[in-house]
């Protein structure tokens, strides 16, 4: 990292993770987006200096620290709102008539999707698409853009980690 990267981050780190902060609405999401920005910085070096020789470096640098949090937080939203859709059918079809009813698929729907969100991302993909979605293994190997068959063997993969998962807490 350029010295004056460096600089910035030793005289405003507290700051740069407050503001990334402020709009993460996270620690991680926070320190995760300085962590994206700084890197991105150090790979694009020649755009670092040419904002140290204009005097701009740190109203760069907090420029980019808000661009990465803004996208990490749009990015959660987007997952989290995803994660919530996909039972929704389900909790529609059930319509759980007594409290310890509704507690129950709650809390079931909680664990399916925790074990849902710790698939490997093409996992989680063939789960969505078939189970989900209800799309053949063609077409969803070809929204995946990958073989029926490989999207078949993703498929029952990540039944049987979901199964593992989940064994006994069900």
């Amino acid at each position: 990292m350029s010295e004056s990267l460096e600089n910035v981050y030793r005289e405003h780190r507290q700051g740069l993770f407050s503001f990334a902060l402020s709009i993460a609405g996270c620690p991680q999401l926070a320190e995760d987006a300085i962590q994206i920005a700084f890197a991105k910085l150090h790979r694009n070096d020649v755009i670092a200096r040419s904002a140290s020789s204009n005097g701009e470096v740190v109203a760069y640098v907090f420029r980019s620290v808000r661009n990465s949090a803004i996208d990490l937080q749009r990015s959660d939203q987007r997952q989290k709102k995803l994660s919530e859709s996909l039972f929704a059918e389900y909790r529609l079809r059930e319509h759980p008539s007594t409290p310890p009813e509704q507690l129950l698929t709650k809390e079931r729907d909680g664990l399916l999707r925790d074990a849902i969100d710790q698939l490997s991302e093409s996992d989680r993909e063939a789960i969505v698409l078939k189970l989900f979605a209800g799309l053949t293994f063609d077409q969803a190997g070809k929204v995946a853009k990958t073989s029926p068959k490989t999207i078949a063997t993703r498929y029952r993969r990540a039944l049987d980690k979901l199964e593992n998962h989940l064994k006994g807490q069900l």
